[in-house]
């Protein structure tokens, strides 16, 4: 072991000879300049991570060192800044780690700097105009500095999370029933995280927001009544980037199917660590006469249909899925279908006997032929104003309104242009083939009745929906709307569990009409009581 360690004395005097002693242990940074670190006020603390590494003739020797703060005047110099331009991150914003030796085992170590953005935010928003740093430099009293590598300079930048509106725009309110609790929703933006549980307020602007935005869009809402409205606190939980505070609204002291502007804005939040949006929100709050919702066709189902296509693309039951690629459409190509005559029983009888079921062709240009049948249905080609279409609601609906589209990309698609709808409360079809060679008169009534679905039914007359748009080829016609008449609104005529579809005109002399999507809306409620 002596001699061992005379010849590790002798090794180093030799070297020592070489290389002066402070070029035994240089230690500097590996990533050592500026780097910009981004923040955000949400976060608790951000970390930078610095590896010193240990080099030099004797790298097995131990080494102490530690990470200080540069000056504002040694900063300036190094980074080539004026001393007025930077200011340094306040001292409690940060921790440096503690003083530390590489010891003989270890080349490199990293050491870790934490900064807290919550705690430096203050003074940045005081002097935004300087460009905020934490300049450091590595030091040691038992080895050399390589001067190149010795600095690094963190470059700051705090953003605060913005409280802001989580619906952009101006959003519309219906006060169906007497009161109305709405929630306004709110969010957290420009940070994936939120540590706080915090609360705030919002505000209704007055007549000057009304009259500003009133001017702006060519409109002339009246403000909202004080007394018909109040604002509760804003509010946001830790770990959670939506919140929402509660606008109580009633109708006492409006008018009915008046509509209102109320402008709000966020006002003020607990928390220092958040800044709150500019923009002013505007809510347009109707008090609908009659208020309504619109019917999901989950439970919607053909009863009848007297003029279905061969081809599936068409059917009626096309109406109801909610897909712009199909339609219904009745026949319109007379020398390809089955002709319907006072004498001719066109309806699909189901070899199953029942529905969905399959039908096969026993003459004909179709003979021997297998459809499927999906539903009460008939063969024929029928002029629009003899179509009928049944629809079983699953449910007595009070109907407030019927929408309808058409589907865009062919011209025959675009053809209806009037329609009559009707309810019942029950349904009965009576078909002609049980009266076939038995009853002559029953026979051709029963095959009348395919033009009407009238028989045994007491059809209550809703709605004439007159000069429905075309719209057009490239756009087709978009969802749109038609109301019950007033004095049928809530009355026996609007109310039914099922709908009778009559086309009383087309666009053209071919005869054919065509709905892609049916909509209905139910009344639910009448000057804030609910509808029967």
């Amino acid at each position: 072991m002596l001699l061992l360690s005379a010849a590790l004395s002798c090794d180093r005097d030799d070297q020592a000879e070489i290389f002066p002693e402070e070029y035994f242990k240089v230690l500097y940074f590996k990533d050592a300049g500026t780097r910009d670190v981004a923040m955000n006020t949400a976060q608790d603390a951000v970390v930078q991570q610095m590896l010193v590494v240990k080099g030099g003739a004797h790298p097995e020797m131990t080494a102490q060192c530690s990470i200080e703060v540069m000056s504002v005047q040694e900063a300036a110099a190094q980074w080539n800044y004026s001393e007025d331009a930077i200011g340094i991150l306040p001292e409690g914003s940060y921790i440096l780690p503690a003083a530390f030796s590489l010891t003989e085992e270890q080349q490199y170590q990293y050491a870790e700097v934490e900064l807290y953005p919550g705690k430096m935010v203050q003074a940045m928003r005081e002097k935004p105009e300087l460009t905020w740093i934490l300049p450091l430099k590595l030091s040691s009293d038992s080895g050399s500095i390589n001067k190149n590598n010795s600095f690094i300079l963190l470059r700051c930048r705090v953003e605060s999370p913005l409280v802001n509106w989580a619906v952009s725009g101006d959003q519309a309110v219906s006060i169906d029933y007497k009161t109305l609790a709405y929630p306004v929703e709110l969010s957290i933006d420009r940070t994936e995280i939120n540590k706080a549980a915090f609360s705030g307020t919002i505000e209704a602007l007055g007549d000057d927001a009304v009259s500003a935005y009133n001017n702006a869009h060519g409109t002339s809402y009246p403000p909202l009544p004080t007394g018909s409205y109040s604002l509760g606190s804003l509010s946001f939980k830790a770990d959670e980037l939506s919140g929402s505070a509660t606008l109580d609204l009633t109708r006492t002291g409006l008018t009915a199917d008046e509509v209102y502007l109320l402008p709000l804005r966020i006002s003020s939040v607990s928390s220092d660590l958040f800044e709150i949006t500019d923009e002013v929100k505007y809510l347009i709050i109707g008090n609908p006469k009659y208020a309504y919702a619109e019917v999901e066709p989950t439970e919607w189902k053909i009863a009848f249909s007297n003029s279905e296509d061969r081809n599936s693309a068409y059917w009626a039951q096309n109406m109801l899925n909610r897909d712009s690629n199909s339609n219904f459409c009745s026949y319109w190509n007379a020398s390809q279908q089955t002709r319907t005559g006072i004498d001719v029983d066109d309806f699909r009888y189901p070899s199953e006997g029942t529905y969905p079921g399959t039908c096969t062709y026993s003459s004909g240009r179709m003979a021997g032929e297998t459809i499927v049948v999906p539903y009460p249905c008939c063969d024929g080609v029928r002029k629009y104003n003899n179509v009928v279409v049944v629809i079983d609601l699953g449910e007595p609906v009070n109907i407030h309104s019927i929408g309808i589209s058409k589907m865009a990309g062919n011209l025959g698609n675009l053809d209806l242009k009037g329609v009559e709808f009707y309810t019942e409360d029950k349904f009965t079809l009576e078909t002609a083939a049980q009266y076939k060679g038995i009853d002559n008169e029953k026979y051709l009534a029963a095959i009348a009745n395919y033009n009407t679905a009238d028989a045994s039914n007491n059809w209550r007359l809703m709605m004439q929906w007159e000069d429905i748009p075309r719209g057009d080829i490239d756009a087709g016609l978009p969802l749109i709307w038609n109301s019950v008449p007033a004095d049928k609104m809530n009355s026996s005529a609007s109310k039914g569990r099922y709908l009778k579809i009559h086309p009383t005109a087309s666009y053209r002399s071919a005869n054919c009409i065509e709905i892609c999507d049916l909509h209905i809306r139910k009344l639910i409620a009448i000057d804030g009581d609910p509808a029967q």
